[in-house]
């Protein structure tokens, strides 16, 4: 019950952001780049904090290959039931891989965990960052355009601001007794980790900002969100037991941030990479998110009261 109450600061900023869309308070164009300035400069910083922290043995790498191949396999269930349910949208499949992390499930994760416990999630997230990169932007790509560059997706995620956070983290962290603890170290570590501070408020007032809720095509998100949901909550329990509880028996914190992971809404780079001349699938895809958003938040809680 406590981490029922824990979201609520979460829920409120959700709320406001819903609110000041409604009252116009923003521009469109302030959003947008409120969204670059989370994604470029204060979630790297957040993240840079979490991982300088976090104790990562050899063997854990196993989880970012099951967290791959987790999302592999949602995208050939969302083709099996495609077929099956003969639903001819081709993004249908792509939405069920992949998770929005850093504009939803790292704020949720905090509000219910803490920060001290961010590095567990993010590295979780470091098996479906690579596939969104590779296999996701692909599949976009060629609905798109016809063609795909894997190349120009890993330079992507290799030069990504989030990815150089997480590895400068981990390296800084593994030297931190001899970088020491003198004044200007601690001030450069403050000036980081009050820079971190205000990336969870201001991702929960944006995604609150760009909620679309709409009547037409409701039912193939809804559809979207159960199948996507379902599955993923058997994913996430499997693994939880066989894997992080039973081969690698690791901190049980591991086994929320592995729930919350798969409770959380599909990338918001989806939209990003469909052209907006086809509205009809951008549409879509905006509606099923905006949905499985605020599915995913009382999900959630009601997870994290009971698991």
């Amino acid at each position: 019950m406590s981490q029922v109450f824990a979201a609520m600061p979460i829920l409120a900023l959700f709320l406001l952001g819903f609110l000041l869309k409604k009252a116009t308070f923003f521009k469109e164009e302030t959003i947008v780049d409120i969204k670059t300035f989370i994604l470029t400069i204060s979630l790297p910083a957040l993240l840079f904090n979490a991982f300088l922290s976090l104790e990562i043995q050899a063997t854990y790498t196993l989880l970012i290959v099951v967290v791959y191949f987790m999302c592999f396999f949602m995208i050939l269930i969302g083709k099996a039931v495609a077929k099956i349910g003969k639903i001819k949208n081709p993004y249908f499949p792509l939405m069920m891989g992949g998770f929005e992390m850093g504009m939803f499930g790292y704020a949720l994760f905090i509000s219910l965990y803490g920060a001290e416990h961010l590095g567990k999630i993010a590295f979780l997230a470091i098996g479906q960052s690579i596939f969104i990169f590779t296999i996701l932007t692909s599949s976009i790509m060629v609905l798109q355009n016809g063609k795909q560059s894997i190349k120009s997706s890993l330079k992507q995620f290799i030069t990504s601001p989030i990815i150089l956070a997480i590895a400068a983290g981990i390296i800084v962290g593994q030297f931190k007794t001899q970088i020491g603890d003198g004044l200007a170290v601690n001030a450069v570590l403050t000036f980081i980790q009050l820079l971190g501070s205000i990336t969870i408020p201001l991702i929960t007032i944006t995604i609150g900002y760009g909620i679309i809720i709409e009547r037409d095509g409701l039912g193939l998100s809804l559809l979207t969100i159960l199948v996507r949901k379902s599955a993923l909550v058997v994913f996430a329990l499997l693994i939880n037991r066989y894997i992080i509880d039973g081969l690698l028996h690791m901190d049980a914190m591991y086994r929320y941030a592995m729930l919350i992971l798969a409770l959380s809404p599909p990338t918001f780079a989806l939209s990003i990479f469909v052209k907006p001349e086809d509205k009809e699938n951008l549409t879509y895809i905006n509606r099923t998110i905006s949905l499985d958003c605020l599915i995913s938040i009382f999900l959630t809680m009601i997870a994290a009261a009971v698991y």
